[in-house]
């Protein structure tokens, strides 16, 4: 068990080096706390944003589907925003 949460660290330590070194010092300002908290929040939004499309295709309402598809959409805004962090020339 000690074993696996050394690995995830070093883990998170070395992704955390990569994107410092990828894209910035900026990052260097993040937490681990921080990065980890971004990671999991963008998680979040890539799962609501695929709920929300199995839903509005699932919608026999053609207005509930819509608006459960607006909010898809403000998933995906959110997600793109946070990627922003992450990878400012990649994302317009």
């Amino acid at each position: 068990m000690q074993y696996q949460q050394q690995q995830q660290q070093q883990q998170q330590q070395q992704m955390k080096q990569q994107i410092q070194q990828q894209y910035g010092s900026q990052y260097s300002q993040l937490s681990t706390k921080d990065f980890n908290y971004l990671k999991d929040h963008m998680s979040w939004e890539l799962l609501a944003m695929k709920k929300c499309a199995h839903y509005a295709s699932e919608c026999e309402d053609p207005q509930v589907a819509q608006l459960i598809s607006q909010i898809g959409q403000m998933h995906q805004r959110h997600y793109t925003t946070l990627l922003q962090y992450f990878n400012p020339q990649s994302v317009q």
